[in-house]
């Protein structure tokens, strides 16, 4: 195409975390004329996260030949971003529209924590709990009034990716390892390029050198091997139980506030959509005592969340028919 689409209206949604940005340009009528992806925008997981979410927005709207001008909405859900009352996060909203520069863009924006446009995404405004799970991990509650609650407020943090080959590991190089996590035992050497467990930690102890993001991601890297191998390795079943019974305390600690029971939990995030992470948290949300609550199916990913919240920037009612497309879009 040779020149912008002047005239064009449409809304940007953007989907950022640790790991990778997504971001979707819709029209009012929530038909996708662009999409593209980049690396993390996460502040707290990369350090050029400012340079790769502006360059990915960039990108969405070359790649529609979209003029910056016809934006009528921008809605960015980050991970860190801290919200009103609450002691978790990296900073507020109005210190995200500081870090997160956009000048090409003049339209009415709002960023919100990236857990907020995954509630949005799967429970379409509706009460219930979202579980964000990836490279990092946050659990939200958002009541019939919208007043949210998130686990971390209760000094409780679930894990993501990597916390769950921290605990494989460990397990690993305390001994605890069977000749049934034989394929398990023969990947983690691999990845880290040792021959065995002594070639192990000294690989893992020559992170002491790395950046801290760095490390991270190396950790994070491995977590699909250890979810595939579940059901055949009592390692990776007993690490990522542990990490779905720490998923459901803090579902437990939010479902009083999150309407009638069985309260809703939706899910997104690589680990989280994982079947062997969703079965398992099913399990653990199974305990005798605590407020009923049930995985249910997303209505939207997390980017039709963000549309959905940038139409409502813009002052534009979403119906039936925009949230079918965005459906099928995202």
């Amino acid at each position: 195409m040779t020149g912008h689409l002047r005239g064009t209206e449409f809304v940007i949604a953007v989907d950022s975390g640790g790991t990778s940005t997504r971001v979707g340009c819709f029209g009012l009528d929530g038909t996708l004329l662009s999409r593209a992806a980049g690396r993390g925008g996460a502040a707290h997981h990369d350090d050029q996260a400012a340079v790769n979410l502006r360059e990915a927005i960039s990108t969405a709207l070359a790649a529609g030949d979209l003029a910056p001008d016809g934006a009528c909405g921008l809605a960015v859900g980050v991970a860190g971003i801290g919200r009103a009352g609450s002691n978790q996060g990296g900073g507020t909203a109005e210190w995200a529209d500081a870090f997160y520069p956009l000048p090409f863009l003049r339209c009415p924006r709002v960023f919100v924590n990236d857990a907020v446009i995954a509630h949005r995404g799967a429970l379409l405004g509706h009460p219930g709990v979202v579980v964000v799970a990836g490279t990092g991990s946050m659990i939200l509650a958002i009541d019939e009034h919208g007043a949210e609650v998130e686990s971390g407020q209760f000094e409780h943090y679930a894990g993501g990716a990597r916390h769950l080959v921290f605990d494989v590991v460990h397990d690993v190089l305390r001994g605890r390892a069977t000749r049934a996590d034989g394929e398990l035992l023969e990947r983690i050497l691999r990845h880290w390029g040792a021959a065995d467990l002594a070639g192990l930690r000294s690989a893992l102890l020559a992170h002491a050198s790395l950046d801290r993001n760095v490390v991270k991601r190396r950790y994070g890297d491995l977590a699909p091997t250890v979810t595939a191998l579940a059901d055949s390795s009592p390692s990776a079943d007993r690490a990522l139980r542990a990490l779905t019974d720490r998923t459901a305390c803090g579902v437990h600690l939010l479902a009083p506030f999150a309407g009638a029971a069985p309260v809703s939990v939706g899910l997104t995030g690589s680990l989280a959509c994982d079947p062997a992470f969703s079965a398992r948290l099913g399990d653990s949300l199974d305990l005798p005592g605590t407020t009923p609550a049930r995985v249910v199916t997303s209505a939207l990913s997390p980017l039709g969340g963000a549309a959905l919240l940038a139409y409502e920037e813009s002052g534009i009612t979403a119906g039936p028919d925009v949230v079918e497309r965005l459906r099928t879009a995202t």
